[in-house]
């Protein structure tokens, strides 16, 4: 983990079941997320084991519940998700081992493609970086099965937007309704009041608050194990602010005028 770290935009479409929003309980969520994060970080707590984005962010979409739609806008500082539960029959996120980034399957580009650009990279190639090859990548992963799939996930797909050009071209289009009130919310630095933000935690089917002891509580992130005994909301609230940081300093390179 470098601390120089640059944040990436993710842009997540999510549809979801027996979601809580607001005074809605079990409703049919369905929208977009875009946060900014370090990384896809991995968060322990026992024996449950989640996948989660941290930094400012924004959620925007509909929750239908008996033909009655609300309109739903709530900004984050994280996005938490079990991949091995939304990804019913698609395979998990592939890294990349020479230039270390997730590489996700159900982004803009086809496993197939991906696969073979690691292939040629690393087997094809492979006398340049060491004598055997570095890695094995296989074109399916084993993603276990869950007989409650169909109540509570139909699809989250996760993908990276790297690249000031590429960036403003992906926000300014059909994704301005969202990034305009994100910006917003950023200039107005109401993200450095990280408590009034919303967690959006898809395993616990809620927006949480950042300070829900329930949802929150007694995370370790596995990556900063050993260089880092801060765990919870503590830990997650660290990741936040010093990503914000970065965000904020660097604002030339992720807030741009639509």
């Amino acid at each position: 983990m470098s601390l120089s770290q640059t944040p990436l935009y993710w842009l997540i479409e999510i549809e979801s079941y027996d979601y809580q929003v607001g005074a809605f309980k079990n409703a049919d969520l369905s929208g977009k997320a875009l946060i900014l994060s370090n990384q896809l970080w991995s968060i322990i707590r026992g024996t449950l084991v989640y996948s989660v984005l941290i930094g400012p962010g924004i959620f925007k979409g509909i929750a239908t519940k008996k033909g009655i739609q609300v309109d739903v806008l709530e900004y984050l500082s994280a996005l938490i998700f079990d991949p091995t539960m939304l990804r019913f029959d698609e395979p998990l996120p592939q890294v990349d081992i020479v230039n270390p980034e997730v590489i996700d399957p159900l982004g803009a580009r086809k496993q197939e493609e991906i696969v073979t650009i690691i292939r040629n990279l690393v087997v094809e190639k492979g006398n340049i970086l060491a004598a055997d090859p570095l890695a094995t990548v296989q074109q399916k992963a084993n993603v276990p099965q869950t007989a409650h799939y169909e109540e509570i996930f139909d699809k989250i797909n996760v993908s990276h937007v790297s690249g000031i050009q590429r960036a403003k071209f992906i926000l300014a289009g059909t994704n301005g309704p969202m990034y305009k009130p994100f910006v917003k919310y950023f200039n107005d630095r109401s993200f450095w009041r990280k408590e009034q933000t919303k967690v959006m935690a898809t395993p616990f089917y809620k927006f949480s608050s950042f300070v829900d002891i329930d949802v929150m509580s007694d995370w370790m992130i596995v990556e900063k194990a050993g260089t880092d005994s801060k765990t919870g909301m503590e830990a997650i609230g660290d990741e936040f602010e010093r990503t914000l940081t970065i965000v904020e300093r660097e604002s030339e390179s992720f807030i741009f005028d639509l």
